[in-house]
């Protein structure tokens, strides 16, 4: 059932988690009822690994995925195509299967002519599937939408895929100053800006299904890597996500890779090219 906001806000304020100055902090006395689990190392190695859940079978799992790419590419684009394609259960860029199921679609930096223009673009003359939802709004997740966004999911019937474009909107990500005037350093900056991780990844393994945030890189990306998102993964982004996907330009901003890498997906390129025909993102 589907909670309100006082219910919401007595569940916050009992949470043992708050957040401060952008950074989940714990209360100084939580509440504990029982000692963490504890496990030895030989137990630990003699586990079976659980497989992961796909929505894309070895491209995107369930979890927290980024999108990221300089504003020259369009991210968007390709977003939608893999959005319609689970909607309609549609083998994404016309090779990929996917699990289908409905989609949420979050168009945060789009008017609703572009969002319609690219939808008829995209499924050329086929019926637009019942399965996406769109959103022109949202409120930022430290301000009700994350709950907002737990109750929509909650509500829609099968649920497989969240798409938040662009993350920005909903999850500041930069600051140029501390709480004291000075300029914050690099690595507090990053750990403080990849918090919000946690409460999505549970959210995709509640409900099972993959949240795809995409954000902006600068366009000096990557001899410029001064950015929150930036980390040690074989893109160069977070290690935090469940998978990247890097998406950048080669020769323009018609011919580009993705390059994707992550816990369970294994690292590899593909070439895309822009089909100015069919209006999308095919490989070469």
């Amino acid at each position: 059932m589907t909670r309100n906001r006082n219910e919401r806000d007595a569940q916050a304020a009992s949470s043992p988690f708050v957040y401060a100055d952008g950074v989940a902090k714990q209360d100084a006395q939580p509440m504990i009822s029982e000692l963490p689990h504890v496990i030895s190392l030989p137990l630990l190695l003699r586990q079976p690994l659980a497989e992961p859940g796909w929505i894309v079978p070895g491209l995107l799992p369930v979890g927290v995925s980024l999108l990221a790419g300089s504003v020259r590419v369009d991210k968007a684009l390709l977003a939608n195509q893999l959005g319609l394609s689970v909607a309609t259960g549609a083998p994404f860029l016309r090779r990929f299967p996917v699990r289908q199921g409905r989609v949420l679609y979050l168009a945060l930096a789009e008017s609703d002519v572009h969002v319609r223009g690219r939808a008829v673009s995209l499924l050329n003359d086929q019926h637009s599937p019942d399965a996406f939802h769109v959103a022109f709004q949202w409120s930022p997740f430290r301000q009700g939408g994350l709950a907002d966004l737990e109750d929509t999911i909650a509500r829609l019937e099968g649920p497989r895929l969240i798409i938040v474009d662009p993350l920005e909107f909903v999850q500041p990500l930069r600051s140029d100053t501390g709480n004291y005037g000075h300029r914050a350093r690099q690595g507090v900056a990053t750990e403080a800006a990849q918090t919000f991780f946690v409460p999505l990844r549970e959210l995709a393994t509640r409900y099972d299904l993959a949240i795809l945030l995409l954000h902006h890189l600068s366009d000096d990306w990557p001899n410029n890597r001064r950015d929150p998102l930036a980390g040690l993964s074989p893109t160069g982004l977070t290690a935090a996500s469940a998978c990247n996907l890097l998406f950048t330009a080669r020769n323009d901003a018609h011919s580009c890779e993705l390059h994707l890498a992550g816990v369970h997906v294994a690292e590899r390129r593909l070439r895309l090219v822009y089909d100015s025909a069919r209006g999308e993102w095919q490989e070469e």
